[in-house]
């Protein structure tokens, strides 16, 4: 939240988003917003499970995320709502920590419930991450549950499909901070499962440990109320989100519902796809992937200044050579990146595989159009690229191919 748009009341002892600061008065969109007829050659194919193949990420919706809050404030936000429902999508993902995102989908959904009605799409939320530092991360269950209780407020709803713990990285006792490298390695050896953290016995390492799953718990209590259908943990190291899914098994003797990760099904870095299997034997029942462009760091303008990867130089200036290679060879890295994320990916024992969504997000609705073309092309059967393959060829030479940068990344460690 920026100083120019926080109420005048707020409690600067407090982090900005957090639940007890006072609320940011947003009044509802007009009735009478125009959204253009989509294409119906456009629209997603049925869903398989519980979600479409796309699902709509709200961050954009967030003052300063990827916009300004003079962009957020216009129309805009309704008419991506609106199309994504007209495209099939069934899902969208929001968080307190990208203000004001929940009050604008909330009243976005409002508007449209007319014709789309709650039990039409899910909402997933995630609680916990209330600014960018390390203190900003408050996972005592009082505050989770009053994170909560807002989120439903906000989004003008009885109950949530999935609520997150933001960023468990930011809590978690071992390692601290995940370092940046190949995090695939965590899987390869005994020897490396111990040093990565993913060794017996799957007990609290420390006192973040032991609040993550006491912020869990709580969750759970939520969800046997009926506020929450599924309790989930949304982050970026693969290896503590599989730590943190195999200890709160064996700790409380239930799994994980949803894991929600980002940046790891890319072109650059594709090593969710190694752990998927893991996640099934801790008997996390969906797996979620989000960021196929690495938040900006696969794109022709590179990655915004708070980007982790701005710390890894060999990793930003990789990507920014690539997205050169694929302007001087007559195409982009946001295509070519957009044609390896959207592959199909799935989990689950064989024969009842489950697709695994991926998370999109667009500031505009000429984005999210295409978004939806490319992702068609994808799907159609035009998902190997000669482009693609020297782009990943030019990673591999630079030591970038596979490399997932340190988090919490040093400038949130404070």
């Amino acid at each position: 939240m920026s100083a120019s748009s926080r109420p005048p009341n707020i409690n600067m002892d407090l982090a900005p988003n957090h639940p007890h600061q006072p609320e940011e008065p947003i009044p509802p969109f007009p009735t009478d917003v125009d959204v253009p007829a989509l294409d119906p050659s456009l629209k997603l194919p049925p869903k398989e499970g519980e979600y479409s193949d796309l699902l709509l990420g709200c961050a954009t919706f967030g003052y300063g995320v990827y916009e300004s809050k003079e962009h957020v404030r216009t129309n805009e936000p309704l008419k991506i709502v609106k199309t994504a429902l007209d495209a099939g999508i069934n899902g969208f993902d929001t968080s307190p920590h990208y203000h004001p995102s929940e009050t604008i989908l909330g009243h976005a959904l409002a508007s449209l419930r007319a014709q789309y009605p709650r039990e039409s799409y899910k909402l997933l939320t995630k609680a916990g991450k209330y600014g960018p530092r390390l203190q900003d991360h408050v996972y005592s269950p009082d505050v989770i549950r009053a994170s909560v209780e807002r989120s439903l407020r906000r989004l003008q709803t009885s109950y949530l499909d999935v609520v997150y713990l933001h960023d468990c990285e930011f809590l978690s006792s071992f390692p601290f901070p995940m370092p940046a490298g190949d995090h695939s390695l965590a899987l390869s050896s005994e020897a490396e499962a111990e040093a990565w953290g993913l060794a017996e016995p799957y007990n609290p390492r420390g006192e973040g440990d032991a609040a993550v799953l006491a912020a869990f718990q709580e969750l759970r209590k939520m969800q046997k109320e009926g506020k929450i259908r599924a309790c989930g943990l949304a982050g970026y190291p693969l290896p503590t989100l599989l730590r943190f899914c195999r200890m709160i098994k064996a700790q409380t003797g239930e799994s994980v519902d949803v894991v929600q990760n980002y940046s790891h099904f890319t072109l650059q870095n594709s090593a969710l796809e190694a752990y998927l299997p893991a996640f099934t034997s801790a008997g996390v029942r969906q797996v979620i992937n989000a960021a196929p462009l690495s938040m900006g760091l696969l794109t022709t303008a590179g990655p915004p200044g708070w980007h982790p990867a701005v710390f890894v130089d060999h990793l930003r200036d990789s990507a920014r050579e690539a997205a050169q290679l694929c302007k001087k060879e007559g195409g982009s890295i946001e295509e070519e990146g957009l044609r390896f994320g959207y592959k199909r990916l799935s989990m689950g024992e064989r024969g009842k595989e489950k697709v695994v969504p991926c998370v999109i997000g667009c500031t505009t609705r000429e984005q999210l159009i295409q978004t939806l073309q490319t992702f068609k092309k994808v799907r159609d059967g035009e998902e190997r690229s000669e482009l693609g393959d020297k782009v990943r060829g030019l990673l591999e030479e630079r030591g970038a191919l596979g490399v997932s940068w340190q988090k919490p990344a040093p400038e949130e460690m404070i």
